[in-house]
């Protein structure tokens, strides 16, 4: 046993003794102890090689100048209306009336009661100015189209009168009038009598056509005929329904399906021959009590003057074309 264990003490006297000298030459792993444990590093990474840019092809260009900023237009405004005008009456008295009424202090109540008056003012002056160019002008002066005093009017309207009963009995001789009706219409039955008034004073002759196959409850017009599909060719919808015929040319005009007075018969019955051309315009305005409509403003302006009087001259143009030209009080010389 002593041989054995003095063999293995002098081998490990022998690789204790061998230890330093190896590691010492192996890099002095010894005098590192300062690394302890985490003795590994990271290779140090290589330096970046500088990247030299490629020479362009293209020619260097010139640099861009900034473009000049555009210039601002300016706004026009444009000034208000001119203070106490029309204009800024219709813009601003509203607002000093509601001002009075929120805060009715003295002096905002005041303001506005003092710019109503002028406003009243100006409407005065305009409506006397208004009076005396009405008067000075016929055109303008409805007087001349129909008198306003009572026994004018009535003058007016006995004329008219005349002139339709004139009318209404030439176109008696010429035309009938057909009516339709049914038994049971309380409106044919009040109607009826009204119609055979208008032919008894005119001479008109009445065809009446039954479309129920019976008679008026009160007997009117007992020589009636039976429809036989000529209320269905002329539209007749409602009764009563009354047409202006006239027999020579074949032709006949609504007058009108529904109930009406003996005046609105007078006019229907007119008014549907001149739609049929049977009376002319001219022939029918005497039943107005009042001028031709030959001053009507049929014609057209294709541009308005800037002068007031030529603008003047125009419009009356526009209404009498057989006038003079506008004739001003001021421009007249009494006679020496």
């Amino acid at each position: 046993m002593r041989p054995r264990a003095d063999a293995l003490a002098a081998g490990l006297l022998v690789v204790l003794t061998a230890g330093p000298t190896s590691a010492t030459s192996a890099g002095g792993f010894y005098a590192r102890d300062a690394e302890g444990w985490f003795w590994y590093r990271e290779p140090p990474l290589p330096e970046p090689v500088p990247v030299v840019p490629a020479p362009s092809a293209e020619p260097p260009q010139a640099p861009v100048e900034p473009m000049p900023p555009a210039p601002v237009a300016e706004v026009s405004v444009s000034p208000g209306p001119v203070p106490l005008s029309a204009q800024w009456f219709r813009e601003h008295l509203d607002t000093y009336r509601d001002r009075a009424i929120d805060d009715p202090s003295p002096e905002n109540v005041a303001v506005y009661l003092h710019l109503q008056r002028i406003a009243m003012d100006k409407s005065s002056r305009f409506a006397r100015v208004s009076e005396r160019v009405v008067q000075g002008d016929p055109v303008l002066d409805e007087i001349t189209r129909r008198p306003t005093a009572n026994f004018g009017a009535n003058l007016a309207d006995k004329q008219a009168s005349a002139a339709g009963d004139a009318l209404l009995e030439r176109l008696a001789g010429e035309t009938a009038l057909w009516f339709f009706f049914r038994s049971d219409c309380p409106y044919c039955d009040a109607q009826a009598p009204l119609l055979e008034a208008l032919a008894q004073r005119y001479g008109f002759s009445v065809l009446a056509v039954s479309l129920d196959g019976a008679g008026l409850a009160d007997g009117t017009f007992p020589a009636f005929e039976i429809d036989r599909g000529q209320a269905e060719a002329l539209g007749v919808i409602s009764t009563p329904a009354m047409f202006l015929a006239r027999p020579d040319q074949g032709a006949v005009a609504p007058i009108a399906q529904g109930l009406l007075s003996l005046a609105q018969l007078r006019d229907r019955i007119v008014l549907a021959a001149v739609q049929a051309g049977w009376v002319s315009e001219a022939e029918a305005s005497r039943l107005r009590s009042g001028p031709a409509d030959a001053r009507s403003a049929a014609a057209t302006l294709s541009a308005l003057p800037e002068d007031p009087s030529a603008l003047l001259d125009a419009l009356r143009a526009t209404v009498l074309p057989e006038t003079r030209s506008y004739i001003r009080p001021d421009s007249i010389q009494a006679p020496r």
